[in-house]
């Protein structure tokens, strides 16, 4: 029995998650973004008692972007793990870098651009309204 994934709780999904033991998905042009990103979904809605939407861990290869795209009704948290993306939320624009965070709140708009030579890694937690 494998350790990630199979620890649950009586009425909830996994309470832990590695990703070595989630296969990356590949997608491109993402929320209209350009480039491939490989997506790995680590916790989806089910695994939570909480309005929590999903976890997903994102690879963004170099030249590639997560294209602008609004929320409403939810909001969306990025965290850094590795690289420097340009994120604009909302029309401000910052260059991040590892350990850093961003929010787009609900009605508000975001995208992430990997103008770099290095991937950018980043965990993206959606949380909707209760």
């Amino acid at each position: 029995m494998d350790q990630f994934g199979s620890a649950s709780l009586e009425q909830s999904g996994k309470v832990f998650a590695s990703i070595d033991a989630v296969p990356a998905a590949e997608r491109w042009n993402e929320h209209g973004g350009k480039g491939p990103i490989a997506f790995r979904r680590m916790f989806h809605d089910s695994d939570f008692f909480s309005a929590v939407d999903f976890v997903d861990y994102t690879v963004i290869p170099p030249a590639s972007t997560i294209g602008r795209h609004q929320h409403n009704g939810n909001e969306e948290l990025y965290f850094i793990v590795c690289g420097s993306p340009l994120v604009t939320i909302n029309g401000q624009q910052v260059r991040l870098h590892a350990g850093g965070f961003s929010v787009v709140r609900s009605g508000g708009w975001h995208e992430l651009v990997n103008d770099t030579e290095n991937d950018v890694e980043i965990v993206v937690v959606q949380v909707h309204h209760a």
